[in-house]
């Protein structure tokens, strides 16, 4: 039996033990002589005793929970007075991860997470802190990557591909998400740092220098646009982070992804539990054909904000040839259901209606506060290139987007967001096929289709203005309803 680090103690007792560790650790900051240290005692004995029940009892959890690898089984067994015992079986494992952040890496300690295509949704079905010389005995039960041509494959992330992806898979949204958890998080700390070495004035400076030297152009724009730059920069740093130093081998029984700089992840996905395969890109990487596998698998990439990439840059040529050898059943297929042309307003009307409602809604505010021209042509701008963007976005979509059924397997095209997906899985993996039409679309014989894949994260994508009897006629297996 074995027994995790004994750095989880300190889990186990965090819940009760900040409520004394600070008032001792006030006391304990005045005590200057051998007379100070005995009244401080006497007057805090009891906070003391309290204290070292709780570490005691986090102790005693630590102690409880033992585990082992035995009979081709994980077995955990936890508990003081009611004993709990789990037994997951290797043969039902989806995946393994072993992490290992930098700051447990001083201490050689690492956590590791086993799940299942069962239990809890986004919910990891066993997590250890654990030695990392006591990795062994996770990793000696998995079967070892079969070496070959014929079965080994080993792809490895190039640094300026790894920072390739790291850029378009950025974005300023998710950048300034983190700066706003940041914010409220810590705002007092942080707005006081920001009085202290004065930001407001140094970024208004800077704004100024930057505008003087780019003719035409406000400050107001400037400083927006810094601040855009920031919060992208600070998503890309994540990702880099995150997803640098990727490799990946795969025998077709196992995939074994490695990434990360600070905190470094190896993962083990066995290929049989993968769900589907989703080949993303934008706008730039299509018209480029360049592509992104990530798959999806119990375990893998649930974190939020993770992606569960396979691998990261992929040329056409490299797609051909190296992901039939990972994946055998991966195939490509041209759509056989595709929207018709005359459904191009269902793709386009919204950019179409933002774009006419923001130039007109801007004019009538330059007109109504002149003093306030300058700013409203800056946020028309703003407004406009994204809008702009996602018209661009829904143009190819309306070209790209598709479903082929082909012996057992289901490639499905569509767009979500900014993103480009392409999703290739077995129809035993759709769980639900739901199609639904509005009142306009039933004079065009037009519908939409919504496919629900196996997978812990709710997998579904949209496929939109599908002809009705064509798409009721392929998916007539799922028992679809009979047409009216």
């Amino acid at each position: 039996m074995h027994r995790e680090h004994p750095l989880r103690i300190a889990r186990y007792s965090k819940k009760s033990i900040w409520l004394l560790i600070f008032p001792i650790l006030r006391g304990a900051y005045h005590i200057a002589t051998r007379e100070e240290l005995l009244a401080w005692l006497r007057g805090t004995w009891f906070d003391v005793l309290i204290l070292c029940i709780i570490l005691a009892y986090g102790w005693l959890n630590w102690y409880r929970r033992v585990f082992t690898v035995e009979n081709e089984q994980l077995y955990v067994r936890e508990g003081i007075i009611f004993i709990r015992q789990r037994y997951l079986p290797l043969r039902n494992l989806a995946s393994m991860t072993v992490e290992r952040p930098f700051w447990l890496r001083p201490v050689r300690a690492s956590y590791l997470c086993a799940d299942t295509a069962s239990g809890l949704l986004d919910t990891t079905d066993i997590r250890l802190m654990i030695r990392q010389r006591d990795e062994h005995v996770f990793l000696s039960a998995l079967p070892r990557l079969r070496q070959g041509k014929r079965h080994h494959m080993a792809h490895r992330g190039g640094t300026w591909r790894m920072i390739f992806f790291s850029m378009i898979f950025s974005s300023s949204f998710s950048g300034a998400v983190y700066l706003a958890v940041f914010w409220f998080q810590s705002g007092r700390i942080a707005g006081d740092l920001i009085e202290e070495w004065q930001l407001r004035d140094k970024l208004s400076t800077v704004s100024e220098d930057v505008a003087a030297k780019l003719a035409g152009i406000p400050p107001a724009a400037v400083t927006v646009g810094i601040i855009i730059l920031s919060t992208w920069l600070l998503s890309f740093v994540r990702n880099l982070l995150r997803y640098g130093g990727f490799s990946m081998e795969s025998d077709r029984r196992m995939l074994v992804v490695r990434s990360g700089l600070l905190t470094r992840r190896r993962f083990w996905l066995v290929n049989r539990k993968i769900n589907f395969a989703d080949i993303q890109q934008n706008l730039l990487t299509k018209f480029c054909r360049i592509f992104s596998l990530a798959v999806s698998c119990p375990g893998y990439g649930s974190r939020q904000g993770s992606i569960p990439i396979c691998m990261p840059i992929l040329t056409q040529r490299e797609m051909d040839e190296v992901v039939p050898m990972i994946f055998p059943d991966i195939r490509l297929t041209k759509n056989t259901l595709r929207p018709h042309w005359l459904a191009w307003w269902g793709y386009v009307n919204q950019p179409v209606c933002l774009a006419a409602a923001v130039v007109p809604a801007a004019e009538i505010v330059r007109r109504l506060y002149p003093p306030a021209a300058e700013a409203v042509d800056l946020f028309r701008v703003m407004l406009l290139i994204p809008i702009f963007w996602k018209l661009a976005v829904q143009i190819t979509s309306l070209v790209t987007t598709g479903v082929s059924i082909s012996d057992g397997r289901i490639c499905a095209r569509f767009c979500r967001g900014t993103t480009f997906h392409t999703i290739i899985a077995d129809t035993d993996n759709i769980v639900k096929v739901r199609i639904y039409q509005h009142f306009w679309q039933r004079w065009s014989g037009g519908c939409h289709l919504v496919l629900y894949f196996r997978s812990e994260s709710g997998g579904h994508c949209t496929v939109r203005s599908l002809n009705y009897e064509m798409v009721r006629k392929t998916f007539s297996q799922w028992c679809c309803p009979p047409a009216k």
